[in-house]
């Protein structure tokens, strides 16, 4: 029986971003579950559960699930709601698709500082 050598997490997905439609779909949802993250990272900072982080924004458990998995089309207004419970502040820029510069992209995601 051959020796596999098990395969790196990082190797392997560097090996599938040299593919030009990959690396153009996962640059197409980088920003979506960067913000993912962020709203996951605070609620874990905050010591939250999805039951808790829920009943702050007024709406279920498997809701708030569903948004931290990235598989469910959450809504804007949902992402905004679930950010201000965890006192976060989300700041959204439109960019044009084309190589043409129209504007530029950011996605801003951070604490609320009280002034």
């Amino acid at each position: 029986m051959p020796n596999k050598k098990a395969t790196n997490f990082e190797e392997f997905e560097a090996e599938l971003l040299k593919k030009p439609g990959i690396r153009r779909e996962y640059e197409a949802l980088k920003p979506k579950y960067d913000m993912i993250r962020s709203l996951i990272e605070r609620r874990n900072q905050l010591r939250l559960s999805q039951t808790k982080l829920a009943e702050i924004v007024g709406t279920k458990q498997p809701a708030i699930s569903r948004l931290e998995k990235g598989d469910y089309n959450t809504t804007l207004s949902t992402f905004f709601k679930v950010a201000s419970a965890l006192d976060l502040d989300i700041s959204l820029k439109a960019r044009s698709k084309s190589k043409k510069t129209y504007g530029s992209a950011s996605l801003t995601i951070s604490p609320i500082v009280q002034t």
